[in-house]
């Protein structure tokens, strides 16, 4: 199964990436959420640094356990799997460096992008 890349949306609780099959079939989701941390810099000072993480990455392999308590992957999505996956870890690469993942996203990710680039704290450092 082939997934195309659909919306990569930044909304008021962090960021969703969709793919949608070719065959309109099936959907896989990403979701990234960023977490402040408070920490000293070098000089002592107190800091908070925002951070990205990804906290979902989940398709057609992601399913319930038989009593619905826990999940479980659903086997014969590996290919599927893995490109998604990786697609994800490059989508939090980019919204997580320093400078250059502006550029990243716009020549990497080929749906529509609503709001990541309208938001004035992402990519302060890409001109």
């Amino acid at each position: 199964m082939k997934f195309n890349q659909q919306v990569l949306l930044k909304h008021k609780y962090g960021i969703t990436a969709q793919w949608i099959s070719d065959d309109f079939s099936s959907t896989a989701i990403a979701t990234y959420q960023q977490n402040e941390i408070k920490t000293k810099n070098a000089e002592g000072k107190e800091v908070i640094v925002k951070k990205w993480s990804l906290t979902n990455c989940s398709g057609p392999w992601a399913g319930t356990s038989e009593d619905g308590k826990s999940l479980v992957i659903i086997s014969g999505h590996e290919d599927s799997r893995n490109h998604i996956a990786g697609q994800a870890s490059v989508i939090l690469t980019s919204i997580s460096a320093y400078a250059g993942g502006k550029k990243i996203i716009e020549s990497y990710w080929k749906g529509q992008i609503i709001g990541l680039f309208e938001d004035s704290e992402m990519f302060v450092n890409d001109k």
